[in-house]
């Protein structure tokens, strides 16, 4: 049987357009901002956003692939959606007082960064219906949450713009940071609600045993996340450290850009897994094919995104950012095929799961961060910007790869991404069988 290829295309293409509208937004008022704060304010609102952006990670604990995925299986969503939404608003509340004593510990004598910082941190509270998501993700309906967070985002850049118009500085643009959470929350809520009206949804309830079993699925996942954006970070981290300003600036600009191309496996994966887990799930006996077309989706929507990418890096570098970052094109050109061992390993994260061995999400991600550091402690001396790309895209694939191989029960995993090297042949046949 075959998975739903089209209907998969369609939310993927939906998705897509969401990050580039939202990325374009984003991008080109982050450019003003800079501009208009000077180093040292955008410094402040980048310290507290970082800070948040981890802090926020501890609080949404991980729950996002065990909630989707007992959403596809459950006859009562009501139950679970409850549940998960006590849970991210205590673990929001807990996470927002220890941002606040962070922001005192770390910046005490500053007090334009403190109340940035505490400003930015309300956000954790303020998105807590964002777990309103798991439910459309699961049911593959991207286009009202796909619109509920496009119409937030336009509307806190238009607040920024006002900002940066009228001239009030960065504690005003933090509000803006709080007030796009807050937006996105009211726009889920909405969108929830309007989805679900005349479907005979069952009221919102918390169990005990459900919200026991949720933490017990889901922690794994927080402390794999935990790492990730740990090993994802530290290479610039410690490109400033052991090299100059100059090689992190520029190293910056090309692991940025690589970002962007994560957008596409990540869109295919939130768009595929359910349908995928549902119907593995579902069969009498587990079928291999199922994980195999979710590993073909994320990895050779990678390769395609990496390969345009890098078709197009040299001029759309020079023309946009100028002969001041020329070096970053030969980095991009290494960093830009970490896209392909994100998509292994976020795909490979939602499989875990889905064969009740998510146990392993944490071994194989902390594998990664001691390579990234290792591999970075050896190069950057010697190589610089360069030696950190090699770092970042060696320690990835080993990650997301490598450590497939080196656990038992994950080598028939190893071998779906081995085959998904090369995936063209089966999303031929998936995508033009009818179904």
């Amino acid at each position: 049987m075959t998975v739903g290829a089209r209907q998969v295309a369609t939310s993927s293409v939906l998705l897509l357009i969401e990050n580039i509208v939202r990325l374009i937004a984003v991008a080109a008022v982050s450019f003003w901002i800079a501009r208009q704060l000077g180093p040292g304010q955008f410094g402040i609102l980048n310290f507290a956003s970082a800070l948040v952006a981890i802090l926020l990670a501890i609080a949404s604990m991980g729950l996002d692939t065990p909630v989707i995925l007992r959403l596809t299986q459950t006859s009562q969503p009501g139950a679970v959606i409850g549940a998960v939404l006590l849970l991210r608003a205590v673990s929001g509340l807990l996470v927002f007082a220890i941002a606040i004593v962070l922001a005192f510990v770390l910046r005490p004598e500053d007090p334009v960064a403190l109340t940035v910082t505490v400003i930015v941190s309300l956000s954790i509270v303020l998105s807590t219906f964002n777990v309103l998501d798991y439910w459309f993700k699961a049911n593959t309906l991207p286009a009202r949450p796909a619109l509920a967070r496009i119409v937030a985002t336009l509307l806190a850049v238009g607040a920024k713009i006002a900002c940066l118009h009228l001239g009030l500085g960065v504690v005003a643009l933090a509000w803006t940071v709080a007030l796009e959470a807050l937006l996105t929350s009211i726009g889920l809520l909405v969108a929830f609600r309007a989805a679900t009206r005349g479907l005979g949804f069952d009221r919102w309830s918390v169990s005990r045993q459900v919200i026991l079993t949720l933490i017990r699925e889901s922690w794994p996942y927080m402390l794999s996340v935990a790492a990730v954006i740990t090993y994802m970070k530290i290479d610039v981290v410690m490109l400033g450290y052991l090299s100059s300003d100059i090689e992190t600036g520029i190293y910056s600009l090309a692991q940025k850009l690589s970002e962007v191309l994560y957008i596409i496996p990540v869109i295919l994966i939130d768009s595929a897994y359910p349908r995928l887990a549902r119907r593995f799930l579902d069969g009498d006996t587990p079928d291999g094919r199922h994980g195999q077309m979710l590993f073909d989706l994320a990895v050779g929507g990678s390769l395609l995104a990496t390969v345009v990418a890098l078709l197009f890096a040299e001029p759309v570098i020079n023309a946009v950012f100028g002969s001041g970052y020329e070096l970053s094109v030969d980095i991009f050109f290494i960093h830009a095929w970490s896209c392909v061992a994100i998509a292994m390993n976020t795909a490979r994260h939602c499989w875990l799961a889905t064969t009740g061995l998510q146990r392993f999400a944490p071994i194989v991600t902390t594998f990664g961060l001691v390579a990234n550091v290792a591999l970075n402690f050896v190069l950057i001396p010697s190589h610089g910007a360069i030696g950190a790309a090699i770092a970042t895209v060696v320690s990835y694939f080993a990650t997301g790869y490598l450590a497939s191989f080196l656990i038992p029960e994950l080598h028939s995993i190893g071998r779906m991404q081995t085959r998904a090297l090369w995936p063209w042949k089966r999303l031929y046949v998936s995508i033009s069988t009818p179904h």
